[in-house]
């Protein structure tokens, strides 16, 4: 685990995100966010280590991006949604967005509030 001054911490660090195992990294003002252990359903859904959950940006703390749903009717094909966000102290993470809502991979026309939270578990 890095410490960066004034952004919050990690270059390079593994987070826990509703039971999976995600690697996160920040370099040159570039994030990505992905798995590197997920938990069953994902993987039903087509999800495996290395798949890219979010990316973007990151300035002075801040994130900002795009996110993805993935879900087990539409495998190869994600949901993407810009997402922003804040490091929460040095070990955590939070990114919020509006997502689109589908229904067996066709759009509703309604969206959702999203919260995606990642918790630092150790150095990957």
């Amino acid at each position: 685990l890095v410490v960066l001054p004034g952004a919050g911490f990690a270059q390079d660090g593994c987070f826990d995100h509703n039971g999976s195992l995600m690697r996160i990294v920040d370099r040159g003002g570039q994030f990505t966010i992905s798995y590197e252990r997920p938990r069953d359903v994902l993987r039903r859904a087509g999800v495996r280590r290395g798949t890219v959950l979010a990316y973007g940006r990151s300035t002075d703390g801040g994130l900002t991006g795009t996110a993805r749903r993935y879900s087990r009717h539409c495998i190869g094909s994600p949901l993407e949604y810009p997402v922003s966000g804040h490091y929460e102290g040095d070990y955590s993470i939070v990114l919020t967005g509006s997502r689109p809502v589908a229904n067996r991979c066709q759009p509703t026309g309604r969206t959702a509030f999203d919260e995606l939270y990642f918790d630092y578990v150790r150095d990957c």
